[in-house]
């Protein structure tokens, strides 16, 4: 029996690729190397903020990562889009089931606007510092599941890329994929984030 429900941020809760790579573009600029290509950038999107930045600069050098990093307080944030039909999905499913959310941004930037307005409806939150492993490692699952104090196997998890679905297998929980690619095993796969609901309900 399914009774509590998982979402990711970056692709699922939020329409905010374009906004993200603008970001990554001016943050790139900032620090005085090359800016990405939306190409480029693609691969990147779901990469923790540290990967990202390491793989954009191409050095191992954690003391100069570091300081591209900590300019992610000085680049002005780019507004985000909610995904349509996110508010009233969320806002039903926690009428009925335990809501968490994990996703790879850092504490400082998970509830950023306009996600904050589904803030609320979340009993469990796991972000970037909360593990040592991320995903497709199961350990940010394993540890909402934890707080929301059910099983994995009540668990499931919405995801947009093959790396939260092997997350989800990992944890022993149900994916949905919200994607309008397919990626094969998914327990289920839509592109219109109205129908995860009924989706779930099967599962």
């Amino acid at each position: 029996m399914i009774k509590a429900i998982i979402f990711d941020v970056d692709g699922v809760l939020l329409d905010s690729f374009e906004a993200n790579l603008e970001f990554f573009q001016n943050l790139m600029k900032m620090a005085d190397y090359h800016p990405p290509t939306k190409n480029e950038y693609i691969p990147l999107f779901h990469r923790t903020f540290h990967d990202a930045v390491q793989i954009l600069t191409k050095i191992d050098d954690e003391k100069e990562i570091k300081r591209v990093c900590d300019l992610i307080d000085v680049v002005e944030a780019i507004p985000q889009v909610i995904t349509e039909g996110a508010p009233e999905v969320v806002k039903g499913l926690s009428k009925k089931y335990s809501l968490g959310v994990v996703t790879n941004r850092i504490k400082a930037y998970a509830y950023e606007p306009p996600l904050n307005i589904l803030e609320p409806f979340f009993k469990a939150t796991v972000v970037y510092e909360d593990t040592k492993n991320h995903k497709p490692h199961p350990e940010p699952l394993l540890l909402a599941a934890s707080q929301l104090r059910v099983r994995p196997e009540e668990c499931v998890y919405v995801g947009d890329v093959e790396s939260d679905f092997m997350a989800a297998r990992a944890a022993g929980m149900k994916f949905v994929l919200y994607a309008e690619k397919r990626i094969n095993g998914v327990d289920a796969n839509t592109s219109d984030f109205k129908e995860i609901t009924k989706l779930i309900e099967t599962l």
